[in-house]
């Protein structure tokens, strides 16, 4: 226990917690340039905080303020994946005629409501981190440069993801499209 206690005087005053108070400002305009909710920053700091103090119970920290900067990134990343998972769950789940509406027009919702399926559809077909590219920056409009940061890739490479989902998810929708043409085709023709 002395150890322990001599240890953290070695690192300074209170450790990660004092680090954390001195960078606290800065932390919160990182977190603002990199999460796409403002009002989670809140959520975000506290979650950083508490898995930077009980990682210094298990272990010293040498670098405690990139460290916490290295923690706030990921609990960002963790956050959007949730997020992307939920939403792509929820479109799974998705069951048209659970949805009641008063919308005139039914059959543009419906047409509407099976394109954006399709939609998701294509891209869950695409390689993991290129998915994760392609939704920050289609869904959630992130730029180039911040899927960078945020996942630590080139601004190339990130384009490059960006290009072969946009080539990909074309080339999955017109394949689909081609072949609900001639289905459709071939009904009305037999009607």
């Amino acid at each position: 226990m002395s150890s322990n206690i001599a240890g953290r005087k070695r690192r300074g005053k209170g450790g990660i917690f004092s680090v954390f108070r001195e960078q606290e400002a800065g932390l919160r305009r990182f977190l603002r340039r990199i999460s796409p909710s403002s009002s989670d920053i809140d959520d975000i700091t506290q979650e950083t905080i508490l898995r930077a103090l009980q990682a210094e119970r298990e272990r010293e920290i040498l670098q405690p303020k990139a460290y916490l900067y290295t923690i706030a990134r990921n609990v960002v990343r963790d956050s959007l994946d949730k997020k992307s998972r939920s939403v792509i769950d929820f479109i799974e789940d998705f069951a048209p005629e659970t949805v009641s509406s008063n919308e005139p027009l039914v059959e543009d919702q419906v047409d509407g409501r099976q394109r954006m399926l399709l939609f998701w559809e294509a891209v869950a077909t695409l390689p993991a981190q290129c998915q994760q590219v392609f939704v920050l920056k289609k869904v959630y409009g992130y730029s180039h440069a911040e899927i960078s940061r945020e996942l630590g890739i080139s601004v190339s490479t990130t384009e490059k993801h960006v290009a072969a989902g946009l080539r990909r998810c074309s080339e999955f929708l017109d394949k689909r499209s081609v072949r609900f043409g001639k289905e459709s085709e071939s009904t009305s023709l037999q009607g």
